[in-house]
């Protein structure tokens, strides 16, 4: 993110704020569970026991976005900003378009990047959304000549393998990612769609799935195996559990429901499954009864979205410009979350946070974005 801001900080200060619950902000972490039973009864015993657990520091109640956005107004009043520019991307855009609406005089504008409407809720939005992007980035193999005859049709070997694994998860001798030694663990299904749904967000890491999905169809899952485990640390000591949960269990708990439609997708209906039993045991706190509106007015506001994102598809930008006058959307072509460091972004962004004009911004360098090419081997795509 540092190479995002680096023409902004030229002429201005960058406040960044930990929201309660994360960081040094009295950090909400739960302990990773020993057991892998992931059953909807097992993963509601893990919430109660890191609720009890963290109940010790904190009332769960508060650690909303509500008490975020009032949190924020607070920073803001203590450096003594009549006005703020605010920057949100993923989940940080649910927390800047709630500011705009409780703070309008102290918002001059705003930057959003992989979007979340306020209408949208999270329960149910994941497994489409990666189903929808997978379909966009793997038919960059399937229209590749040279990808398609090495590696086939990777979303037809991606259902066979996931298929093949809920029916008998297999044990795998992999190298150690981090330290280099021998390790010997057991691959399961939902491995394999946790490591999918996170390189999708990374179209560059995307790239190389077809060739890891094509390698374990043929039995060799000691690449796939290693690369999910190192996933998997990597994301334990970055994630405030106890934070994510006091927010969604207020705030989306009426969209944790199974889907029938998403039942033939990578992630089918076990992630809002799982939430739904968490916050059944997590204390809730209040959201304000407009929580849900869409973000209406006349503030700027410079919307950004990946062509690729798993999660905040296009679509999501489209519906929340429809309510800005002073918005403007960007789609950066092949790019996935989380898009405000890719190519000449930061240089529109700088330009935008001066002007406050997102209309006035010349879009024409993002042409120079491309595709990556799907890898066709472990040394990279064809020449």
């Amino acid at each position: 993110m540092d190479t995002a801001f680096a023409e902004v900080r030229k002429h201005r200060n960058v406040i960044l704020v930990d929201q309660r619950g994360t960081g040094k902000s009295n950090l909400l972490a739960c302990d990773t569970p020993e057991s892998e039973d992931i059953s909807p009864a097992a993963m509601q015993a893990e919430a109660g026991k890191c609720a009890a657990k963290l109940a010790g520091k904190a009332d769960l109640r508060f650690y909303t976005t509500t008490d975020a956005v009032a949190d924020l107004d607070a920073v803001r009043a203590a450096i003594g900003a009549e006005k703020i520019n605010l920057v949100g991307v993923s989940y940080g855009t649910r927390v800047a378009q709630q500011y705009a609406m409780r703070h309008p005089q102290a918002t001059r504008s705003i930057v959003l990047d992989s979007v979340v409407p306020n209408t949208q809720q999270l329960g149910n939005i994941f497994a489409r959304n990666l189903d929808d992007a997978l379909a966009l980035q793997f038919a960059q193999c399937t229209q590749t000549p040279s990808c398609k005859d090495k590696l086939g049709d990777p979303r037809a070997e991606l259902d066979a393998l996931l298929a093949r694994l809920r029916a008998q998860p297999v044990t795998v001798r992999y190298r150690d990612a981090s330290s280099g030694e021998e390790r010997e663990d057991v691959l399961r299904a939902e491995t394999v769609a946790g490591l999918v749904r996170m390189y999708a967000y990374m179209p560059a890491a995307a790239a190389l799935l077809p060739k890891l999905i094509h390698e374990a169809g043929a039995g060799r899952y000691e690449n796939l195996m290693a690369l999910a485990q190192m996933m998997q640390g990597d994301m334990k000591d970055s994630m405030a559990m106890g934070m994510q949960l006091s927010v969604v269990c207020s705030e989306d708990g009426e969209s944790m429901v199974a889907n029938q439609a998403d039942e033939g997708t990578v992630l089918g209906n076990q992630m809002p499954q799982a939430m739904a039993a968490m916050c059944a045991a997590w204390p809730k706190g209040a959201a304000p009864t407009d929580f849900h509106q869409p973000l209406a007015g006349n503030v700027p506001a410079l919307v950004l979205e990946g062509e690729f994102d798993p999660v905040t598809p296009p679509r999501y930008g489209e519906e929340v410009v429809k309510t800005l006058p002073n918005g403007r959307l960007f789609v950066l072509r092949g790019q996935g979350h989380n898009v405000i460091g890719a190519g000449c972004m930061p240089k529109l962004f700088a330009q935008f946070v001066e002007k406050a004009d997102a209309k006035a911004l010349d879009g024409a360098c993002l042409e120079k974005l491309d595709y990556v090419p799907p890898f066709t081997s472990f040394n990279g795509w064809e020449p």
